[in-house]
């Protein structure tokens, strides 16, 4: 059990009183308080000042609520787990005389670097996340706070809502924000780790999420990619287009990973054509069987290198040239502006790199067990992956049937 005591160090008229905070044999601290008093004043058997005046009454008083406000500190972090040093007793002890220093860690911007720092098996995504939060403190700490930092102790229901409404009048969605108040969440929760002082609403702070239709599933399907194959394209930046299109609903990559792809990607094991990569969002290594489609795409040349941006430009330009035109319910910009604007669209209006990953794992969802689809898509959990291709448990337990079904002839030989 941890222990408090008060002593002085000096026989000079204005002594430091110190205080030494005991946890355990080799846990123990010793700080000044920031009060001094006369020695002749204090009791050396008591270890507290003599109550002979209202002034030494009322010092007395002051050390026993700070003794109550490290003790309390002290519970809070044992449920945090948090580090005990003799560097957190001296914020305690600051804190209690409203003095605290800025130690660099109390800064937002500095915990989400010491955060990307010390952050074990943090994904691209989640870098990519934490350098864009960091991104917008940074503008809103020059647009709506005149250049002061933000300060994790300060961060309350009021700066949530301010924080809010800056991002909103900026044309952002309420669930855009919400991801980034999650993150900054995660920086503020992992800063409390380290002894940096939170304030009391942050536990009260709730990332809310609009409440709306799903968006419908865009994938593109057989016929559709057979239409994509066999029309006349006349630029070569739409025909090198087609093949990584093409190429990617035969995958099911991410387009970053799908846009990488070279000729040391491709394999051949026990007779078998493969593409192997390790995915950047996931850290996995897979191996793609090559179909045959995929195999005719290759052997006419792999597809040279192309931007992301360049990438979801041209499928579109190649699918309106394909004349894929069903009526679809999706988001697209239909201005200068960043924002997108959900509406009906006919499909090649709406087609982006989501596109190939995505009708893959709906195109071969009946054909090929779930597990094995997921392995290469590199969906985490068959709940995740089932909601990406816009499927229910029930779906699940059809193609289950459907399987059990095939199964029962051979079992009836039995």
């Amino acid at each position: 059990m941890a222990t408090i005591k008060y002593l002085l160090q000096s026989k000079n008229e204005n002594s430091n009183i110190y205080v030494r905070y005991s946890i355990n044999r080799t846990s123990v601290w010793k700080r000044k308080t920031g009060f001094v008093i006369n020695p002749k004043n204090w009791s050396h058997d008591k270890a507290q000042p003599i109550q002979k005046s209202e002034e030494l009454k009322i010092l007395k008083s002051t050390l026993d609520k700070l003794s109550v406000s490290i003790n309390d500190a002290y519970n809070v972090g044992v449920n945090s787990g948090i580090e005990f040093t003799g560097d957190w007793l001296q914020l305690q002890i600051d804190l209690f005389n409203n003095k605290v220093a800025l130690i660099d860690l109390d800064i937002l911007v500095n915990s989400i670097d010491d955060y990307v720092d010390k952050g074990d098996n943090l994904t691209r995504g989640s870098l990519k996340n934490l350098d864009n939060l960091k991104k917008f403190i940074l503008k809103y700490e020059s647009e709506a706070l005149k250049g002061k930092q933000v300060l994790i102790r300060d961060i309350d229901l009021n700066f949530i809502d301010a924080f809010k409404k800056y991002h909103i009048g900026k044309g952002r969605s309420v669930n855009y924000i919400g991801t980034y108040l999650s993150i900054l969440r995660a920086v503020v929760n992992k800063a409390s780790l380290n002894g940096v002082p939170v304030h009391s609403q942050f536990k009260q702070i709730k990332v809310l999420k609009e409440n709306k239709e799903p968006d419908e599933i865009i994938i593109l399907d057989e016929l559709e990619q057979r239409k994509i194959k066999n029309v006349k394209l006349a630029k070569e930046a739409h025909i090198n287009a087609r093949k990584w299109l093409l190429l990617g609903c035969l995958i099911g990559q991410r387009a970053g990973d799908l846009l990488n792809i070279t000729e040391k990607n491709l394999k051949e094991i026990k007779g078998m054509r493969i593409i192997e990569l390790k995915q950047k969002k996931t850290g996995k290594l897979v191996a793609i069987p090559l179909l045959p489609q995929a195999l005719e795409i290759i052997e006419s040349g792999l597809p040279y290198k192309i931007s992301l941006e360049h990438f979801n430009r041209y499928s579109k330009e190649v699918c309106k040239e394909a004349k894929i035109k069903t009526m679809v319910k999706g988001k697209m910009r239909i201005d200068k502006k960043r924002t997108l604007t959900a509406g009906n669209y006919e499909k090649w209006q709406v087609i982006s790199s989501h596109v190939c990953r995505r009708s893959f794992a709906t195109n071969f969802y009946s054909d090929i067990p779930t597990p094995l689809i997921m392995n290469i898509t590199g969906h985490s959990s068959e709940q995740m992956f089932l909601k990406y291709i816009g499927k229910t448990t029930y779906d699940n337990a059809h193609q289950m049937l459907e399987y059990f079904r095939k199964l029962a002839p051979e079992r009836s030989e039995e």
